[in-house]
Formats: structure tokens, C-alpha cells, sequence
């Protein structure tokens, strides 16, 4: 098994605050619906009865509009804590397969927060070995998935399973942006940087890969595994005291989030 350093942390903590939300929406709507239904009946009532109730009927007709826009709010949040979840589970496996399966000379750093000079970056998984390190993105994207890793923006496509096609932008340019930020970081290290790697790792058990130029770039969670496990049989390129050193540096250094 691997040396796991940290765990996911960034959706964990929007969950959390989508949650402290979601219960200050629900407090709330049955005050918000209640003042509402409340104003209306009394405008109708006097309206009725008289001459007046106009200003009752526009209060509760405002309390009513921003019941609504409230409702709406929740809606988007329950669909991002739902979305988020998915994709921490996603990472959560990808975590737990490198923790199982690589070997115990493996320092792993999940949502590592890095930051050099200017530039941030946020990692999903950092793997740092004897046999160099690898940068590791993951998605959940679900569907046949078709692009290639040497063009740029928005040319992948992503075919959703009920037949809806979306654009996607590739996810390569982001995963050697991490990487480059990182080499940066390791200036002044004995580190070869020729032994970075940039993956990026599809999870979703259901997406199939039909990508352009995707070798040593874009896999499945097992083939990442075996692409790194497969670096173990050549010479290695740091001690492991080196390795240690490298991953505890990194782990005091990471940005907070």
C-alpha cells in the first residue's frame, strides 16, 4: 500500500456549506410562503370588503416573488450537491485504488493545493515515487467520448448515454498546466523533470474512451495504476528518502484552499 498524505478536501467543504445553505432555504420558505399566503388573503379579504387591501395584495405578491427565487435557489443547490457528490465519489476510488495498489516507496496527495508566485493550482492526485511523479486529473464524464489530446478549447465531444452530445474542453491543457506549476515548484530539486507525468483519468465506469493520441495521457482509473506500476521495473531517478522529503515538502507547502 501507498503512504496516503492528504484526502479530498475542497468538495467536502462546499458540501458542507451548500448543506448550512440548503437548511437556512428550508427555514426560510415556510416563513417566506406562509407571509405570502397570509398578505394575499388579507388583500383579497379587504378588497372584498371595501376599497383598500392594494398595498397587502402588492407586499404579498413581492413575498411570493422572492419565495420563488428562493425555490429555484434550491433547486440549483440540491442539483450541485448531487453533481459534487458523484464527482467526489469518482475521485474518492481514484484515491482508493492508488492507496491499495501502489507500492509502500508511493507518497499520495490528494486535492493538493499548490501554489508558485502567481500561479495556483489545484491537483486532484499527486503521486510522487522513486520513479518520478505523476499529475493525475480526474472527471466523471459518463458516454462515448471522442476528441484528441493535441487540440486545444472546445473540440472534445462528450455523448451522454440518452444521446445528448455536449462540447467539453480538452482536459490535457489543464492536467500540464498542473504540471508545469509543479516542475516550477521542483526547481532546485534533483528531480528529473522529464519523469512528470500529466494524466488524466476518466472514472466513470460507463465512459468510453475514443480519443485521438490519448497513449500515457488519457486512461481509466486501472490504467493509471498500471502505467505507474509499470515505471517500478526501470532504474529509479530518487532515493527513497528523497521521495519522503519531496512529499512532506509538498504537503507543508500546499496552498490553502
Amino acid at each position: 500500500m501507498a503512504k496516503t498524505l492528504t484526502n479530498e478536501r475542497s468538495l467536502a467543504a462546499r458540501q458542507n456549506e451548500i448543506t448550512r445553505e440548503l437548511n437556512l432555504l428550508q427555514r426560510m420558505r415556510l416563513l417566506e410562503w406562509g407571509a405570502a399566503g397570509l398578505f394575499l388573503v388579507a388583500g383579497l379579504s379587504w378588497k372584498v370588503l371595501g376599497d383598500g387591501g392594494w398595498s397587502l395584495l402588492l407586499l404579498g405578491g413581492f413575498l411570493a416573488f422572492v419565495a420563488l427565487g428562493h425555490e429555484a435557489r434550491r433547486r440549483e443547490n440540491q442539483k450541485e450537491f448531487t453533481d459534487m457528490q458523484s464527482m467526489r465519489d469518482a475521485k474518492e476510488e481514484v484515491a482508493r485504488l492508488l492507496d491499495e495498489k501502489l507500492a509502500n516507496d508511493h507518497y499520495v496527495l490528494n486535492d493538493l493545493h499548490l501554489k508558485v508566485g502567481r500561479e495556483k493550482c489545484w491537483i486532484d492526485h499527486l503521486v510522487v515515487a522513486p520513479s518520478g511523479m505523476f499529475v493525475i486529473d480526474t472527471l466523471n464524464w459518463s458516454g462515448k467520448i471522442v476528441g484528441d489530446t493535441a487540440k486545444q478549447a472546445y473540440t472534445w465531444k462528450i455523448r451522454s448515454p440518452d444521446g445528448q452530445v455536449r462540447p467539453a474542453r480538452n482536459p490535457v491543457g489543464r492536467v500540464q498546466r498542473e504540471r508545469r506549476i509543479l516542475c516550477n515548484w521542483l526547481k532546485g530539486t534533483s528531480l528529473i523533470w522529464e519523469r512528470v507525468y500529466g494524466v488524466v483519468t476518466l472514472a466513470h465506469p460507463e465512459a468510453e474512451i475514443v480519443v485521438s493520441n490519448a497513449e500515457r495521457r488519457v486512461m481509466t482509473p486501472e490504467q493509471t495504476i498500471t502505467f505507474i506500476n509499470d515505471f517500478c521495473f526501470e532504474k529509479p531517478v530518487l532515493s527513497n528518502a528523497e521521495v519522503e522529503k519531496l512529499a512532506q515538502g509538498l504537503h507543508r507547502q500546499s496552498a490553502p484552499a
